[in-house]
C-alpha cells in the first residue's frame, strides 16, 4: 500500500509539470490537491474498503468451509446409503435363497405326500383286487361244488340205489361241514 502511494507521489509532480499551466504554483495545488484525493481515498479504502474486503474475503472462506463440510457430510451420508443399500441388497438375496430353500422344501414334501398317497391308493387297490379274488376263488369252490355234486348225483343215481345214495349225501354234508 506504501508502495503505491509513493508511486503516486513521484508520478504526480512529472503528470502534472507535463501539462501546460499558466502558474508554476498552479502545478504544485494540483498536486496537493491530487495528494489530498489519494490520502482520502487511502483513508476510505482503510476504513470502510479494507474491512469490508476482509469481511467479504471471511465470508467466502467461511462459505468455503461449510461447502467443504456439507461435501464431506453428504460423501459420508453417500457410503452410510450405499452401506444400506449393499446391507438391503444382501437381506434381499437372503430372502430369496430362503424362499428358495422353502420352496424347494414344500415342493418336496407334497412330492413325498402324492407318493405316499398313491402307495395307500395302489394298497387299497391291492386289498380291493385280494378280496375280489377270495371271492371270486369262493364262488368257484362253490360252483365246483355244485357241478361235481350234481355230477355225483347222476352218476349215483344211474349206478347206486336209494339207500346207498342217502349214505353218500350224508357224508359228504358231513365233509363240507
Amino acid at each position: 500500500m506504501r508502495k503505491i502511494l509513493i508511486s503516486l507521489l513521484t508520478i504526480a509532480p512529472l503528470v502534472f509539470a507535463a501539462s501546460e499551466g499558466d502558474h508554476p504554483s498552479e502545478g504544485f495545488w494540483k498536486t496537493v490537491n491530487t495528494i489530498v484525493l489519494l490520502i482520502l481515498l487511502i483513508w476510505i479504502y482503510k476504513k470502510w474498503g479494507a474491512p469490508f474486503i476482509r469481511g467479504r474475503r471471511e465470508n467466502i472462506k467461511n462459505m468455503v468451509e461449510e461447502a467443504q463440510k456439507a461435501k464431506e457430510e453428504s460423501l459420508k451420508a453417500l457410503k452410510e446409503a450405499e452401506a444400506k443399500l449393499e446391507d438391503a441388497q444382501n437381506k434381499f438375496k437372503e430372502s430369496l435363497k430362503i424362499a428358495e430353500e422353502t420352496a424347494k422344501k414344500e415342493r418336496e414334501a407334497a412330492v413325498k405326500e402324492a407318493e405316499e398317497i398313491a402307495e395307500r391308493i395302489k394298497a387299497q387297490a391291492k386289498e380291493a383286487v385280494d378280496i375280489e379274488i377270495k371271492r371270486g376263488e369262493a364262488e368257484l369252490r362253490r360252483y365246483a361244488a355244485e357241478k361235481a355234486l350234481e355230477i355225483s348225483e347222476k352218476l349215483i343215481r344211474e349206478k347206486v340205489d336209494p339207500e346207498v345214495e342217502k349214505e353218500m349225501i350224508e357224508k359228504t354234508l358231513k365233509a363240507l361241514s
